[in-house]
């Protein structure tokens, strides 16, 4: 085994002792050389693409949001020009109302499929500001249904990413769309990455939640009958048809703009994990896991990371329903969900041990919890790249993993757009009563009572 450069350094990096390498290699890592590990280029320019900072996740938003507007805008036009005509016309017989209807139907201007986001970061390095000229505020006064605001459009687009696990994955509601967790993360991936460009006022995000699920399960080599799919929704009380699944899926490839492969934090834990399991062993590892006292000279064995492993993947699981994705590479992501699970396991033995030291019954009928070593992950880093030259690219990558930790430990409450933490039921419902108005373009009514007999 030889970690490849999830973290998306170039930064060089000690063998592991599973390291299948040949007899000058062997020779060499003797010798404390290096290996160089870097990730696939493929890997590197997908990541790159879809990599983007917090202002610049807003401005992709806010730029979507006016395209929404404006789409609105001539839909509105359009509906009101086609009013106008028919009354000029004159209703003469139903035959002709019908032929009418239909054309005007065929005629109705479609909502259109952008992919600004793809690459944005890049060309915003390169001077490429495609916002210049773009920032007046669109008159909606004319809309027969105020508008979202970006803000209202993400609550929509963090509510239904929620809702994918429970579609599909290992979790999913319907025994028969029970897949790998990474079809899971890649349906998120695709589902975030299309409302980058794309508002949620012309695309309905319960139906892309859907095709994204269908393609995710293709691109990753699971594909699920889309008849499976449609049964799902309708467990989940949000049916969506086999239709509006497909049209969704050709306009969600359009709007990632045809990039469907990712790349998820949950290899990165299992690499890390492995590797530590043989590097805590040798004599540079065993100074950076510690037990709690009463096992300080007990060695440590590869169960040992089983609680660790587990629970990195739980805060990776989070991860993959937020906006970290578009904010952090899979092995920023993978790194730092290991030292917040390493936190958070020995918060939790702490406050057993007080417990117990208290008096208090901790067992509660509950199997004994193991011992959980307290693994210095940030020191570990330190350790595998050793060359002196790399001072500086270690101290950012290590400044990276610190701001990831602390983005990480926010989707508890419910920051960075989590799908799993944090959504207000009430506004939701609100907004979501708007944004199908917004598509309809339908005004608002309010109900009669019906008067009591």
């Amino acid at each position: 085994f030889r970690p490849r450069c999830f973290l998306g350094s170039n930064l060089p990096i000690t063998p592991s002792p599973l390291t299948n390498m040949t007899a000058s290699a062997k020779a060499s890592a003797a010798n404390g050389a290096a290996v160089v590990s870097a990730a696939s280029s493929e890997e590197q320019v997908l990541n790159s693409k879809w990599l983007l900072s917090e202002s610049q996740l807003d401005l992709c938003r806010t730029r979507a949001n006016r395209e929404g507007v404006r789409y609105l805008q001539k839909l509105v036009a359009f509906q009101t020009s086609a009013s106008a005509d028919a009354a000029a016309a004159g209703a003469k017989d139903d035959v002709k109302d019908e032929k009418t209807a239909s054309s005007q139907e065929q005629s109705k201007p479609g909502p259109s499929v952008k992919w600004f986001a793809s690459g944005y970061s890049q060309r915003c390095m390169n001077g490429d500001n495609e916002e210049e000229g773009d920032q007046a505020e669109e008159d909606t006064s004319a809309l027969p249904n105020p508008p979202l605001t970006p803000q209202e459009e993400l609550l929509l687009v963090q509510f239904y990413s929620g809702k994918i696990p429970d579609l599909i994955g290992p979790a999913a509601v319907l025994s028969r769309l029970r897949r790998d967790v990474k079809v899971t993360a890649t349906a998120s991936a695709l589902f975030r990455r299309f409302y980058l460009s794309n508002s949620v006022m012309t695309h309905d995000p319960k139906a892309m939640m859907v095709a994204s699920a269908f393609l995710a399960s293709k691109v990753e080599d699971a594909t699920v009958d889309i008849r499976y799919l449609e049964e799902a929704t309708k467990q989940m009380q949000a049916p969506v048809t086999q239709a509006e699944i497909i049209d969704a899926e050709i306009a969600l490839v359009s709007g990632v703009h045809f990039e469907l492969l990712c790349f998820h934090p949950y290899k990165t834990v299992l690499a890390y994990t492995e590797d530590l399991r043989t590097y805590l062993k040798a004599d540079q590892g065993k100074v950076l896991a510690t037990f709690p006292p009463g096992n300080e000279d007990r060695p440590i064995v590869g169960e040992d990371l089983r609680p660790l492993h587990d629970e990195a993947r739980r805060v990776v699981d989070d991860a993959c329903v937020s906006d970290v994705i578009l904010l952090a590479s899979p092995g920023q992501i993978g790194l730092a969900a290991m030292v917040v699970a390493n936190e958070d396991l020995q918060a939790e033995q702490q406050k057993r041990e007080q417990a117990g030291a208290s008096g208090g019954d901790t067992s509660k009928g509950e199997p004994q919890r193991p011992i959980v070593p307290n693994i210095d992950l940030l020191g570990y880093l330190d350790s595998r790249f050793t060359d002196q030259g790399y001072e500086k690219a270690r101290q950012e990558l290590r400044s990276r993993i610190s701001e990831t930790c602390d983005m990480l430990r926010a989707l508890r409450e419910g920051k960075y757009g989590c799908g799993n933490h944090g959504i207000d039921m009430a506004k939701l419902k609100e907004v979501h009563k708007r944004s199908k108005r917004c598509r309809s373009g339908a005004e608002k009514t309010k109900k009669k009572k019906k008067k009591k007999r």
